[in-house]
C-alpha cells in the first residue's frame, strides 16, 4: 500500500529519452520508431532533430533506461523548459514539444495526468523563454548560421535547402549578413515565399533536386530538411568543397559526400555538442529558474496527492451514498410509510452516513489513503 495518495500515480510516470549525446541519429530514429505506439494509458512522444522523449502513465516494471516518478517529471520540466539543450532555453523547442502535446491530444493518448503535466510545463517553460538575453542566440540554427559566416565572405551565395523553421532563421541569418541566397525546395511556392521574405534583391530560387552545378557554384550549403535518402550525394558534390551546414536528421549528406568535405561539414549532433554562443540567460536569472523548476515539480507532485484525495472522497462518498439510496429503495417496497415518514427516515439516513464519513474524510484530505485503498477497505467496486 502506498504511503501517501498520489504515489501509485507518481510511481506511473515514466521518461524515456535518447538525446544526441549518448545516441547517434540512426539510433534515435530507430528508438522513435519503437515508441511510436507503446502500450501505456496515457503517453506523449517528443521527437526533434536532437531527442526523443516518451512520457507516459503505465504499469508494471520499469523498463532499462527509464526514469520514474518525480526524476520522470523533473525531465519533462527540464527538456520543455529547455534546460536541457544544447541552446539553454531553445526557442524552437517550446513550438515543439507544443506541437507534441497537440498531437497527442488530438491522436486521444493523453489523460488527466499527463494533460496536466504538459500544461505546466509548457507554461513554465513559456516564462524561462521570457527571461532571455536579447541578442543572444535562441535555436542550433542561429549557432550554426553564424559558423558558416565565419568560413564565407560577404556577397557569397549560400544554398539553403529547406523551408522549415530551421532553413528559414538560417536563410534569414545569412541575407541580414550580406549573403546571397538561394533558396532550394521541392515546392516553389515555399521556396518563393522564403526568398520574398529576405532582405535584399538578389536573392534566388531553386525547385528540384540538387545539381551539380548549382552545388559548384555555392560557397556554402545549409540543409534542413527531413528526408528518407540524402540531399547532397557525392555525385552532385564533384569537385566543389563548399562549406556544408547539415541540420537535418536523418542526415541529409550521404557518407561518401561527407569523406570528400572532411571539416568543412558540421553535422546537427556535432553542433549541439559545440554548444550555444553567450549565454541566453543570465546566470543568476538562471539559477533561481532552476529552483523555480524544482518547486514545479514539488507542485505537481503535491498536485498528484491532491487529486487522489479528491478521488478517494469521491469513490467513498459515492459508495456510501449508494448504499443509503439501496436501503431506502428496499424500505419503500417493503414498508408502509406515508411521504412524510419516508422523508424523516431519509434525513436520519443522510444524517447518520454523514456522520460516520466525517472522520474519514477528514483523514483522507490529509493524505491518509488513495481510491485503491479506499476500494479495498470498503469492498468497493472499480
Amino acid at each position: 500500500m502506498s504511503s501517501r495518495p498520489g504515489d501509485r500515480d507518481l510511481d506511473r510516470i515514466r521518461v524515456r529519452s535518447a538525446t544526441f549525446r549518448d545516441h547517434a541519429a540512426p539510433e534515435r530514429l530507430r528508438i522513435a520508431r519503437e515508441l511510436v505506439a507503446p502500450d501505456a494509458a496515457e503517453h506523449v512522444l517528443l521527437e526533434t532533430c536532437h531527442r526523443v522523449e516518451l512520457t507516459t502513465l503505465e504499469e508494471g516494471p520499469t523498463a532499462q533506461g527509464q526514469l520514474t516518478g518525480r526524476r520522470a517529471i523533473r525531465r519533462v520540466f527540464e527538456v520543455v523548459a529547455g534546460f536541457d539543450s544544447a541552446v539553454v532555453a531553445e526557442e524552437q523547442l517550446l513550438g515543439q514539444a507544443r506541437a507534441a502535446y497537440a498531437a497527442a491530444l488530438a491522436a486521444g493518448t493523453t489523460g488527466p495526468i499527463l494533460n496536466e503535466l504538459f500544461r505546466r510545463a509548457l507554461r513554465f517553460g513559456r516564462r524561462v523563454r521570457t527571461h532571455a538575453l536579447p541578442g543572444t542566440d535562441r535555436s542550433l540554427a542561429d549557432t550554426g548560421a553564424a559558423w558558416l559566416a565565419e568560413h564565407v565572405p560577404v556577397a557569397s551565395t549560400v544554398l539553403v535547402v529547406g523551408t522549415g523553421e530551421m532553413g528559414r532563421r538560417v536563410a534569414g541569418h545569412m541575407a541580414e549578413r550580406g549573403r546571397r541566397v538561394v533558396v532550394g525546395s521541392s515546392s516553389a511556392e515555399r521556396g518563393g515565399r522564403l526568398r520574398d521574405t529576405l532582405p535584399g534583391s538578389t536573392h534566388g530560387l531553386h525547385v528540384g533536386e540538387l545539381t551539380g552545378d548549382l552545388v559548384a557554384e555555392s560557397s556554402a550549403l545549409a540543409i534542413a530538411v527531413r528526408s528518407r535518402f540524402p540531399v547532397l550525394t557525392a555525385e552532385a558534390l564533384g569537385a566543389a568543397r563548399p562549406w556544408v551546414l547539415d541540420l537535418s536528421t536523418p542526415g541529409a549528406v550521404d557518407a561518401a559526400a561527407a569523406g570528400m568535405l572532411g571539416d568543412r561539414l558540421l553535422s546537427i549532433d556535432a553542433l549541439g555538442a559545440r554548444g550555444g554562443g553567450a549565454p541566453v540567460l543570465d546566470p543568476a536569472v538562471e539559477r533561481r529558474l532552476l529552483a523555480d523548476m524544482h518547486a514545479e515539480v514539488d507542485a505537481f507532485v503535491a498536485w498528484l496527492g491532491t487529486r487522489a484525495a479528491a478521488d478517494a472522497l469521491q469513490l467513498l462518498h459515492a459508495g456510501a451514498d449508494a448504499v443509503r439510496r439501496r436501503h431506502l429503495d428496499r424500505l419503500r417496497t417493503r414498508a408502509q410509510l406515508d411521504e412524510r415518514q419516508l422523508a424523516a427516515v431519509e434525513a436520519t439516513a443522510s444524517a447518520m452516513v454523514g456522520e460516520l464519513l466525517h472522520g474519514p474524510s477528514i483523514e483522507l484530505r490529509r493524505g491518509g489513503a488513495d481510491a485503491e485503498a479506499v476500494r479495498r477497505l470498503f469492498g468497493l467496486e472499480r
